[in-house]
């Protein structure tokens, strides 16, 4: 008998809203300092890198294994402005935002801008006002394309929030930063684990074997074999939502747990290793700016956004720097 194999967690399978996915909880950071939760990028393609197994527990420990990784480019985010929370009985409540921008802003591709925003004086003020009713703040971003490897001008507008630290260790974090760029080796490290979340490639409308993958009925069956082979009930007269349908099959956004930074570059600096083969990625070309290479594969296209945050059910504690030997895309670092 054809059996459905379509996970009914995704339900309804339609295309994503927007190709910026965004996560919707953050990870409580046991930290002194204040940081970002979540830091942007974009998907540039894979490799593979040839390391020593360093987490505990497995079989082939201290021995080279080889992984298939992915490369992101993660150049910096410019801030400008920040946004505190208080906390109601209905959640969370924006208390005011503290913003400083330009109208010659690159974010004016993306907002209205006119002549820029300005209310930094008076949002402090509220906010020196209404202190002890915060309970989160996050700080308002654009990211720059136009300096990573791809064709593309328009940024996204992002709020992250700011975990570590106390309250006021948060604010100023956050109005120290106004204004200037946080680059991704400010907010990761290598070795520890992200998780990524990002807008699957999209595939079109697909028929239910695709889609659901159904068994092919007989070859003798009536009306056709790529369909499932009943789809209800004559009474009541309805199809059920059970019943696998063809409809839409990708670009949907998806969560992927748990990838390991296995190494993390920035070209802009002198002596920093390019893992660009040549000739470039296949649909991306070349690296420019700063990157992060995840172990395993992540969710989209080549120069789809991608979202990494902190890992909110890590696998492990705390890893070391990964002890690399070879990467693909350039050769051999160590023997």
């Amino acid at each position: 008998m054809p059996r459905r194999h379509g996970s009914l967690q995704f339900a309804p399978r339609k295309r994503a809203r927007t190709q910026k996915a965004v996560f919707r909880s953050y990870s409580e950071l046991p930290l002194e300092k204040p940081t970002l939760a979540a830091f942007p990028g974009y998907k540039v393609g894979m490799i593979h890198v040839m390391m020593k197994e360093d987490r505990p527990g497995k079989l082939n420990i201290g021995q080279p294994v080889t992984l298939a990784s992915t490369v992101v480019e993660s150049p910096p985010i410019e801030v400008i402005g920040f946004r505190p929370y208080e906390g109601t009985y209905q959640g969370l409540k924006a208390l005011t935002t503290a913003i400083k921008v330009k109208g010659d802003s690159p974010l004016s591709r993306a907002l209205t801008l006119g002549n820029g925003v300005d209310n930094w004086d008076e949002a402090l003020s509220k906010v020196e006002d209404n202190k002890e009713r915060i309970k989160e703040v996050r700080i308002l971003a654009y990211t720059r394309p136009d300096l990573a490897g791809i064709h593309k001008k328009k940024p996204e507008f992002l709020e992250i929030p700011v975990k570590g630290g106390s309250i006021d260790a948060r604010l100023d974090f956050a109005k120290s930063n106004v204004g200037s760029r946080i680059k991704v080796n400010q907010v990761f490290k290598a070795g520890q684990l992200v998780d990524v979340t990002a807008v699957t490639k999209g595939h079109g409308w697909q028929g239910v074997v695709r889609r659901f993958g159904v068994e092919l009925l007989r070859h003798k069956a009536g009306k056709g074999r790529w369909r499932v082979g009943s789809l209800g009930s004559r009474h009541p007269p309805y199809i059920s939502w059970r019943v696998p349908r063809a409809g839409q099959t990708g670009y949907h956004k998806r969560t992927e747990y748990n990838k390991r930074i296995l190494m993390m570059g920035d070209l802009t600096e002198e002596g920093s290793i390019d893992v660009t083969p040549k000739g470039g990625f296949k649909n991306y070309g070349v690296l420019r700016s700063q990157y992060v290479v995840l172990s395993g594969s992540i969710p989209g296209p080549a120069k789809r956004f991608i979202f990494m945050r902190h890992p909110i059910r890590p696998k492990y504690d705390e890893l070391p720097v990964p002890e690399i030997s070879y990467v693909s895309s350039i050769g051999w670092l160590k023997r």
